[in-house]
Formats: C-alpha cells, sequence, structure tokens
C-alpha cells in the first residue's frame, strides 16, 4: 500500500503530464485537435475538481466514522479479553480460605400490641 507521500507525488506527475501534453497541442497549431486533450482541456478539468473534492470529502468522513466505531468495538473487545483472562487466572490461583462463619443469635422481638383504626 502507497504512502500518502507517494500518493501526492504521483498525482503531482499525473498533472504535470497533462498540464505539458496541452501546452504542446497549444504550440502546435498544425495537429488536429483531439478530442481528449483539447484547447479547453484545464476548463473541463476545473468544472471537475469540486465535484470530485466532495466525493473524496464523503468518503474521508464516512472513513473516519467507520474507523471510530471499529475503534470502540476493539475498546469493548479488548475490555472483555482482560475481564476473561483475569477470571482464568484468578480461578486458576490457589484461594485463600476464608475464616469459619460467627452466629449470632438475635435477640427476639418485643411483643407490640395490635391497634386497629378506623378512619372513615
Amino acid at each position: 500500500m502507497a504512502s500518502n507521500y507517494e500518493k501526492v507525488i504521483l498525482a503531482c506527475v499525473v498533472l504535470c503530464c497533462m498540464v505539458a501534453v496541452v501546452r504542446c497541442e497549444n504550440e502546435d497549431q498544425d495537429l488536429a485537435e483531439g478530442r481528449t486533450f483539447g484547447h479547453h482541456f484545464l476548463k473541463r478539468m476545473s468544472f471537475a475538481v469540486v465535484p470530485t473534492a466532495f466525493v473524496v470529502g464523503v468518503i474521508t468522513t464516512l472513513l473516519s466514522a467507520l474507523t471510530v466505531v471499529s475503534m470502540k468495538g476493539l475498546g469493548v473487545g479488548v475490555i472483555l479479553l482482560v475481564l476473561a483472562v483475569s477470571q482464568i487466572i484468578a480461578r486458576s490461583a490457589n484461594p485463600i480460605p476464608l475464616p469459619p462463619p460467627v452466629a449470632y443469635a438475635a435477640p427476639a422481638a418485643p411483643s407490640l400490641p395490635i391497634l386497629y383504626h378506623k378512619d372513615w
């Protein structure tokens, strides 16, 4: 996969070649004008720059959102993996014995008279 630096260099080389072709066609008036690289090629290319920039911006935004969602999923997965590994380590270690439970007798509840009130 090419790095961003290589992509920029390649785009500049292609743009320079296109401009050179248009300049050469303008200098050579004896040749018939082609349909692809004609006199108004740069004008046509300038019309294509705005939609192309829009599409590149939309694609970049969608890829950024996808990256954020993927990183969130990766974070949750790492947290679950750490919990699972810690649980495996805790179960495999020798458990510390708990002290024996101590039983206490609860005092008996005092007997209270039951009172009924009629509010109607």
